[in-house]
């Protein structure tokens, strides 16, 4: 690896939504918060991270598409009549089957969503080339004159703490075979990344809490990052020069903001019916992908506080589909079900009281509040006065205010786009290790001057 490179890049592979961000050494010397970041379309929404996706053509080596594009041209192969997309690999939130699993066989396959197998190092593999080469591209985009030359880039590719070794080393693998040399990348745990972008944030870029920039030396807090999947905890002691100490072993479960997105799929399931539902969803991808994209938005703005009804709009197939297999009237149907007095149909707007939308966030956050209360009451863990929220899952009002009623006694702190800093973290942490081992170099060459000095003085004398 070259001394103090360039250009530092980040890759955050997460379960439902994956980024990539980087920082040039002259904007980071000015400022370290500086950082670069995609932003990537997906119909109507824009976002600085696209869905883990990943649709792989038929003869099962070669990506077509990654994220919003690999979503829609999956749709868009499905909605033919020829059964075309059966012979292509389509997978989607797949981080979440290697939880546990993966690094303890190097031969595990993914199922994808038509049940073919392929080699988990494969599709990651892949996924991890596409951001390389899309990185790489947009970078060199940025520059008018000089192009980034890959030997000077040192990659940061960010991982659950709660991964055993084994994981981590499966997932550097992955990194190699996309083509990213092994001297060149480091593995960084997300929850370090995190609280190190965190520090550098002045209180005004905070939600909540103030900052963690004035932590002392000996303070203790621990870090809740909150993704998409998982539910990843860990406690951090600050020690001099800033530098972390994990206190407890990190910790979790696969209690993240899918969840919400699964008990929204079996709301749907108890109004319609499952084989209604299944057939919706194999048969119009494209609606069904479209619903699911209108309710992450939705979602965002679920909040204690707010007792407004949400309206989703019902593509028009699922209506037909339902009314051609049960004979009878949606809007009457509806009225027969549990949620007679909660949900409402009207044209095609779904209109759904804020009880029922609330209640999705329930099994998530029950499981995230009981493990914090556990850690919470560990011996082994001096006293926490401090809780830092990060991770997408962490925007939520609903989460948010479950930790501060639960922990009254705790200051929760939550930065500003608390989904991006564990993505703008591992470019910082890129940074800063490289000023470390530039700092051991330069204590070597002086160590090695001091030698030759004293070879010097012996001949002399």
């Amino acid at each position: 690896m070259a001394s103090t490179s360039k250009f530092v890049a980040a890759i955050d592979f997460g379960t439902t939504y994956s980024g990539w961000a980087f920082s040039f050494k002259h904007e980071y010397d000015k400022d370290p918060t500086k950082i670069v970041l995609k932003q990537w379309y997906g119909g109507s929404l824009l976002s600085m991270k696209t869905p883990t996706t990943v649709l792989i053509k038929p003869d099962a080596k070669t990506l077509d598409s990654f994220g919003y594009e690999a979503e829609t041209k999956y749709s868009e192969l499905a909605s033919e009549d020829n059964n075309e997309h059966k012979r292509w690999y389509y997978f989607r939130r797949f981080k979440m089957m290697l939880h546990g699993k993966m690094g303890l066989d190097r031969s595990i396959n993914l199922k994808d969503e038509t049940q073919k197998p392929l080699p988990a190092k494969t599709v990651i593999s892949l996924a991890i080339r596409y951001m390389k080469e899309d990185l790489v591209k947009n970078s060199n985009d940025r520059l008018s004159i000089e192009h980034i030359c890959e030997d000077e880039i040192t990659w940061v590719l960010t991982v659950p703490t709660i991964w055993t070794d084994a994981a981590k080393q499966f997932m550097r693998e992955a990194a190699v075979e996309a083509g990213i040399k092994n001297e060149n990348l480091m593995i960084a745990l997300e929850p370090e990344t995190a609280s190190i972008f965190c520090r550098l944030l002045p209180v005004e870029k905070m939600v909540e809490g103030g900052g963690i920039a004035s932590f002392t030396q000996g303070s203790v807090y621990m870090v809740l990052d909150a993704g998409c999947g998982t539910i990843d905890i860990t406690v951090h002691e600050v020690l001099s020069g800033g530098k972390l100490k994990e206190l407890h072993k990190a910790s979790g479960g696969a209690w993240g903001g899918i969840q919400v997105d699964e008990a929204y799929k079996h709301f749907l399931i108890s109004l319609f019916g499952n084989p209604v539902f299944h057939r919706f969803q194999v048969e119009n991808k494209e609606e069904y992908l479209d619903m699911f994209r209108e309710f992450e938005t939705r979602k965002r703005y679920i909040a204690p506080d707010n007792d407004n009804k949400v309206t989703i709009r019902l593509p028009s197939s699922l209506t037909e589909i339902f009314e051609e297999t049960s004979g009878a009237n949606l809007r009457k149907a509806i009225m027969q079900t549990k949620y007679a007095n909660e949900v409402s149909l009207t044209g095609d707007k779904l209109r759904i009281n804020d009880s029922v939308m609330k209640s999705l966030f329930s099994n998530a956050i029950q499981s995230t509040v009981s493990h914090v209360k556990e850690l919470m009451n560990d011996k082994s863990v001096r006293s926490i006065s401090n809780v830092l929220m990060v991770g997408g899952f962490s925007e939520s009002k609903m989460l948010q205010h479950a930790i501060r009623s639960s922990f009254p006694n705790v200051k929760v702190i939550i930065p500003e786009e608390a989904g991006l800093v564990v993505l703008k973290g591992a470019v910082v942490f890129g940074r800063e290790r490289e000023r470390e081992r530039e700092r051991e170099r330069e204590r070597e060459r002086e160590r090695e001057r001091e030698r030759e000095r004293e070879r010097e003085r012996e001949r002399v004398l």
